[in-house]
């Protein structure tokens, strides 16, 4: 016999959802528009239907006979983030868009995330071994951009104002961490920037050290980026241990990468609903005078069974429906990451992202505003400054209004974060108190460059970039440049560049993240890197004055 199951909103309309049925050996899981049709034995069956977490589940038990049975649901949501102005999403993901597949097209995966309830996807690059066969010969690649090759299926899918699906990839794959890029042209072949020579070499560790042969991650992106892109440093902390050997998927590069612009977010929320480690080296990072939004990931696998990743969300405030308008929100920090319930935020009536400036003798008025998701009401609401919990509130509550008052008169932060009873967590970005600059606007280099020929001070020419004209220099030359200029030497008809990403020092704080050295007494497993590895102060250091000698 044949239970067809009828999945409607609020609204009488049908609804994307996922069905689970109960089954004698194991439970079904399916994703669909709304309708789906099982054929079935007769019995009593168990009929659970979500919508992510904000809608409440619907549970029936149906007994099937000798006649065909309809079965309609009605799903109730809990909160409406639409109405909030806050609209969800996720950009980093694998899809094969292989049409060989049955799990891991571009249809299928966007059935997946509109019945999770998410209004943006970003089609990540994919992950199933034939695709990367076909793909990792650029030449087989072809000349067409992406978002063109895939047209017909964006057009047919992103009908509605609830969900768009864009073509986005885990854009830089390389030793010094990987990058997710969205809202960009992208052309083939998808893996340009992934460091083929250095996975191998990683899980046997056989040999030297493999050259780095491709682009470094900030001229990867700031070669392919348009201007309503978002660069994304991905799983930050990212690392695991396999035959003996240290497997780093490390941001080992992000405090290079903050100063030079490269990124414009990093992920705070992914593989854990309270990522303590993701979540310490963001606050080093806003300790420390940086402007920087943090976001969640899913980096899941349509071609995989797992789906527990599907819960991370981030939601931002974006003035329309729109790829531009959600990415200069998520650059502004209009957002908050959530494994379930919706926490709001505003200091003095503003957002987060917005920059404030701090008072003398008149508090901040502080607003907090919590939503339960359906699995748990809200346990625990926290008022975070400067990276420490200046104020808890204990609750046990599906909806919470909380007002603070706090005096606040030099340069900080203020976000909030909230727990509910089944481990759901939700984090908001800051809204910033400060009087001087965020040390990663516009930041420069006073580089120092001695340069020798043969032992003894040498004169020649230097350029910086394109620029057309060149400079004498004699001994020693002098500039101020963005981290990521390259200044051109010239002796004699003989010349050599200069990137400050090269610089030793740098590259040993690289290495001793990627190499997995800052754990050689084995303290930290899979996924922890204490924040002060990554030395953001010591890069900024070495980077406001850097001193170089070039050899002839």
């Amino acid at each position: 016999m044949k239970l067809q199951v009828q999945v409607y909103d609020e609204r009488n309309r049908l609804t994307y959802c996922k069905i689970r049925l109960s089954l004698p050996q194991e439970p079904l899981t399916v994703y669909c528009k709304g309708e789906y049709e099982f054929e079935l034995s007769p019995g009593e069956y168990r009929v659970e239907v979500y919508k992510g977490k904000l809608f409440t589940p619907a549970v029936v038990t149906v007994m099937i006979g000798e006649k065909n049975v309809v079965l309609q649901i009605n799903l109730k949501e809990i909160v409406n983030t639409l109405r909030l102005g806050l609209y969800s999403f996720d950009a980093h993901s694998h899809v094969s868009r292989n049409p060989h597949s049955d799990t891991g097209t571009l249809e299928y995966a966007s059935t997946i995330m509109r019945g999770e309830d998410f209004n943006f996807f970003f089609a990540g690059s994919p992950y199933d071994r034939e695709t990367h066969l076909r793909d990792a010969d650029p030449s087989g690649g072809g000349t067409i951009p992406y978002r063109q090759k895939y047209a017909a299926q964006l057009g047919e899918i992103n009908t509605t104002s609830r969900f768009m699906l864009d073509i986005g990839n885990e854009i830089v794959k390389c030793r010094y961490g990987h990058m997710f890029l969205m809202n960009y042209d992208q052309m083939p072949p998808y893996s340009q920037y992934y460091d083929r020579s250095w996975d191998p070499w990683l899980f046997t560790k056989i040999g030297e050290e493999p050259d780095y042969l491709i682009a470094y991650p900030y001229e990867a992106l700031r070669k392919e980026r348009g201007p309503h892109s978002v660069a994304v440093a991905a799983h930050p902390t990212s690392w695991w241990p396999h035959n003996g050997e240290f497997i780093s998927n490390i941001a080992a590069t992000l405090g290079f990468e903050l100063l030079a612009g490269s990124i414009d977010a990093m992920v705070i929320m992914g593989y854990d609903r309270d990522h303590r480690y993701y979540q310490e080296l963001w606050y080093e990072a806003l300790n420390q005078g940086y402007f920087l939004p943090g976001v969640a990931e899913t980096d899941h696998t349509f071609d995989s069974a797992a789906r527990e990743h599907l819960q991370f969300k981030t939601y931002t405030y974006a003035d329309a429906f729109s790829l531009d308008a959600l990415c200069e929100g998520v650059k502004a920090g209009r957002n908050l990451v959530s494994s379930g319930p919706i926490l709001l935020l505003t200091v003095d009536g503003q957002q987060p992202g917005a920059v404030l400036k701090p008072k003398e003798s008149e508090p901040f008025a502080i607003r907090m505003e919590a939503f339960r998701c359906c699995q748990a009401p809200i346990s625990r609401i926290q008022l975070i400054l400067n990276g420490q919990v200046h104020k808890e509130l204990l609750l046990d509550q599906d909806h919470c209004e909380w007002n603070e008052i706090l005096e606040i008169s030099a340069d900080s932060y203020l976000l909030a974060k909230c727990y509910d009873s089944a481990g759901n967590v939700a984090i908001t970005n800051p809204v910033y108190i400060r009087n001087t600059p965020f040390v990663n606007r516009q930041f420069r280099s006073e580089l120092t460059v001695q340069v020798t020929k043969r032992g003894q001070p040498a004169e020649g020419w230097y350029w910086i970039d394109e620029e057309p004209v060149k400079t004498p220099f004699s001994g020693e030359l002098r500039c101020r440049i963005p981290v990521t200029s390259e200044v051109t030497i010239e002796v004699d008809g003989e010349t050599q560049i200069v990137k400050l990403f090269e610089m030793d020092e740098l590259q040993r704080i690289f290495k001793n993240l990627y190499f997995g050295a800052f754990n050689r007494d084995g303290r930290y497993t899979a996924g922890q890197v204490p924040a002060e590895c990554y030395e953001l102060a010591r890069i900024r250091s070495l980077l406001s004055s850097p001193e170089l000698l070039v050899r002839f």
